[in-house]
């Protein structure tokens, strides 16, 4: 799908004229080309929103987990070969569609719009222009076999680029500056310093690298993007797996292991809060979405962290099991290899702090109560801030695991409620109606672990199916310490009215990270670039 929007694309002439119709019909075609799991959950949210009556809003909740099991059960009839098992599923299948053209009565006569909303057209240069505040643009970035396409839309201006990119030496750039950024890819365990001759040094990070993507890829749309504080950020293909915020708009000076040199590096967080979406039509969605405090005076929290577990501690939130290790016995994870998992110190202080931070009222679920069955007996739609801060695992990082996960407290003994992880599946299955659910461990942006699957399907697709308005998400290991400080400082910016949204908070408190005089470690982007923000990332 990508090649067929690219090669639309190269019909197009690069220009930025007011005859933008040449360029509407390639930015629609990039659209179709680049339709996504997360981008369809969170249009399901925004479908149940706009039912208004919170009954309705509930048959249309319904209807949609209906659907998802059935394509499901399409799924496991078209591998099956067995002629009962057959028939049995074909069965179960037409029982759902039964139950589903039930709803599709009551929702045709109280929510005659459905299915209109059902079905989402791309949008048009115009519409984004319409939803886009005067200091916003959006990125919209299409990786060819070739080429990369990138359109910049502005309030007033748009431009856009073929850069000559091509999809290996893409991947491969990418993959090399990601090598640098995950502990566990390089086997050094956590970022630390090493003194050298001529001051302390950190693991190098190739900065001329990022400033030749920034180059390449950003440079010749800065038409656009100069006067926007706010990047809205849409993107397949390898580029989906590296957050903008650390490219490098000027050349570097000094030595790339250098705390100081890194720290004094005009990195593109310094210019732009960014915000990741997971497709065009997302932006519309967000900005219709009412938000869960409207109507009440006081933050509502729910935080979880601290889960009881034995392994020796450790400084990055990921398992990092022992090589070969089981850690499923039948269809259940083995609690007793879950327990065996790194305890995480500063988990539990960082949900403290970020309820001190909120004020209001909070529920704190800490220890022994992080645990699964917790999560699914509380009400947690009445909360509009959520944090979960533990390890998050992605499909294959333990052996038996086949989606993405987080770690939870373990129970004495397995079962359906509760083994010790809470998997994207079970996110899906939550209620929820937060504006902003942080997750506060590694990898929590990756795929759901499907050959070729894209970025965002895996954790972040669950809770935005759940009903989440924004989630902060993590592309590789976090730093134990890095973590605490990223979500409480965000957080209390965002609650003291310093930073004006939640990418601007986000934004602001990788700065303060980066530049701690505590540790010069944390000028590594390694240590404050993991997050990104999903969704909406405005106040």
């Amino acid at each position: 799908m990508a090649l067929i929007g690219a090669l639309l694309l190269s019909l197009v002439p690069p220009a930025g004229g007011a005859d933008y119709d040449p360029l509407d019909q390639a930015f629609v075609a990039a659209q179709w080309a680049m339709q996504s799991s997360a981008g369809r959950a969170l249009q399901q949210t925004g479908l149940r929103a706009a039912a208004g009556d919170p009954e309705l809003a509930g048959k249309v909740r319904d209807r949609q987990d209906l659907a998802d099991r059935a394509r499901d059960l399409e799924d496991r009839l078209a591998d099956e070969t067995a002629p009962e098992a057959r028939i049995a599923l074909r069965g179960e299948v037409d029982s759902l569609e039964d139950e589903m053209a039930s709803i599709d009565l009551v929702l045709a006569r109280d929510f005659p719009r459905f299915a209109d909303f059902s079905a989402p057209e791309p949008l048009s240069i115009a519409q984004v222009q319409g939803v886009l505040g005067k200091d916003e643009a959006l990125l919209l970035f299409l990786s060819g076999r070739d080429a990369i396409f990138i359109f910049a839309i502005g309030k007033q201006q748009v431009a856009w680029h073929r850069a000559p990119y091509g999809a290996e030496r893409l991947a491969g750039d990418i993959a090399k500056l990601r090598r640098q950024l995950d502990p566990h890819a390089t086997n050094r365990g956590v970022v630390s310093l090493v003194k050298g001759k001529d001051g302390p040094r950190v693991p190098r990070f190739d900065r001329g690298l990022a400033h030749q993507l920034y180059l390449e890829l950003l440079a010749p749309l800065e038409v656009v993007i100069a006067s926007a504080s706010h990047l809205h950020v849409v993107a397949d293909g390898p580029i989906s797996s590296l957050p903008l915020s650390l490219l490098v708009t000027e050349r570097p000076r000094g030595d790339d292991t250098d705390p100081q040199a890194l720290r004094d590096t005009a990195w593109l967080v310094r210019r732009h809060a960014t915000t990741t979406l997971p497709d065009v039509g997302s932006l519309r969605v967000i900005r219709g979405l009412p938000s869960v405090a409207q109507g009440s005076k006081q933050v509502e929290f729910a935080g979880f962290g601290a889960p009881v577990l034995g392994g020796r501690m450790v400084e990055t939130r990921s398992g990092n099991p022992a090589v070969g290790q089981s850690f499923f016995r039948g269809v259940f994870a083995d609690v007793s290899a879950v327990r065996n998992l790194p305890a995480l110190p500063q988990t539990g202080p960082e949900i403290e702090r970020l309820a001190s931070s909120l004020g209001g009222r909070s529920s704190l679920f800490l220890g022994a109560d992080a645990n699964e069955t917790v999560v699914k007996s509380v009400d947690l739609s009445g909360y509009n801030i959520i944090a979960f801060a533990t390890h998050g695992l992605l499909s294959g990082d333990l052996e038996g695991l086949a989606e993405p996960a987080l770690a939870l407290t373990p129970p004495e003994a397995a079962s359906r409620e509760d083994d010790g992880l809470l998997t994207s599946s079970e996110i899906a299955a939550l209620k929820l109606t937060a504006d902003w659910v942080l997750l506060s461990a590694c990898n929590t942006a990756g795929s759901n672990g499907e050959p070729d699957a894209e970025g965002l399907s895996g954790l972040a697709r669950a809770f935005l199916y759940a009903g989440a308005r924004s989630i902060l998400v993590s592309h590789w290991p976090v730093r134990d310490d890095a973590a605490a400080m990223l979500t409480t400082g965000a957080i209390e910016r965002l609650s003291t009215g310093a930073a004006a949204g939640r990418s601007e908070a986000l934004r602001q408190s990788m700065l303060e990270v980066m530049n701690s005089p505590k540790d010069f470690s944390l000028a590594h982007p390694s240590a404050w670039a993991p997050f990104v923000i999903v969704g909406d990332g405005g106040s």
